[in-house]
């Protein structure tokens, strides 16, 4: 983990809450321990926490109830909750799922099992709260955070920031659904491109909109960058009527309001890299690939740039 996740622990039972506080606490994380469902649903809004570890048999407001809650308001119902039972009882494990949690632990586990399932369903909420709902990649915050690990283990990378060309217009003139199948298309093919020519630990992410990012190997880049270009160029044609894929442009507004000719929609990709020259961290990643996409912009058709400068 790169900052501490805040995990709100309810158990009606002093000693157990103790326990549970001392197991979890050793994985790293924060704890808030919480005496009972009533109280936690008080506090959501004020800790805001990651993750909810609900103890299930509790006077009152039992787990199914409190669990129930939680995911019935929006602002939460994606919260991950996770049941803690000493229950054998499989229907009761299933009535919790019925409700909304997200996994179940019994307290005779073992603590590295414990520490897994609670690792994996952080790591799922991580990834559905900041991927982009059209093409399932990785959003801005996990991309920031993809790069900034890479820089604190001393890994050899590139980066490569990938911005539609013509995107606008060709929106304006076939309509958002079209446009996003275009956003899709382009996805798919980053996707391919880096199974075909990367490695399998690379990264791909969507910025938002036309921008997408791809993180490789200084030694995989150029390949990863040449086999996007080629199935842009080669796939993009399908995305137009005959007229417009014949005459190899479309007509339609500028910004300023006037009638004007623009080619079909390519690729520019600003590929940044720590392999000549240090870099600290992913704002300053995003600066030089900024500068380097206004380069790339200039030129003509599919292009790729590569940032040849050297540092300390």
């Amino acid at each position: 983990m790169t900052s501490k996740e805040i995990i709100m622990l309810v158990d009606d039972e002093e000693e157990a809450r103790f326990l549970w506080e001392a197991t979890v606490r050793q994985f790293g994380y924060e704890v808030i321990p919480l005496a009972g469902g009533e109280e936690a649903l008080s506090c959501l809004d004020e800790i805001r926490p990651d993750l909810v570890l609900l103890d299930l048999n509790m006077p009152g407001m039992d787990g199914h109830e409190v669990c129930r809650r939680i995911k019935g308001q929006p602002r939460f119902s994606k919260l991950p909750v996770l049941i803690l039972t000493s229950s054998d009882d499989l229907n009761d494990k299933l009535y919790s799922f019925d409700e909304g949690a997200d996994d179940y632990i019994t307290k005779e586990m073992d603590p590295q099992e414990i520490e897994k399932r609670i690792e994996a369903v952080l790591r799922r909420y991580r990834q559905n709260l900041d991927s982009n709902p059209l093409t399932h990649l990785p959003g801005n915050n996990l991309i920031q955070r993809e790069i900034q690990t890479r820089i604190d283990q001393g890994q050899s990378f590139s980066v490569g920031y990938c911005d539609l060309d013509n995107f606008k217009a060709y929106n304006d003139a076939y309509g958002f659904m079209e446009g996003d199948r275009v956003i899709r298309f382009c996805a798919d093919v980053l996707t391919d491109a880096i199974r075909e020519e990367g490695n399998r630990d690379d990264f791909i992410g969507h910025i938002g909109g036309d921008d997408y990012v791809f993180i490789t190997t200084p030694d995989k880049a150029e390949a990863v960058c040449l086999r996007i270009v080629q199935k842009i160029d080669a796939g993009i044609k399908q995305f137009y009527n005959s007229d417009d894929a014949r005459r190899g442009y479309i007509v339609a507004h500028n910004r300023q309001g006037q009638r004007q000719q623009f080619p079909l929609v390519g690729i520019s990709i600003a590929v940044v890299s720590n392999a000549h020259r240090p870099l600290r961290a992913p704002a300053e990643v995003s600066k030089i690939a900024g500068e380097l996409k206004k380069a790339a912009k200039q030129k003509e058709g599919s292009v790729y740039v590569f940032d040849q400068r050297t540092g300390d």
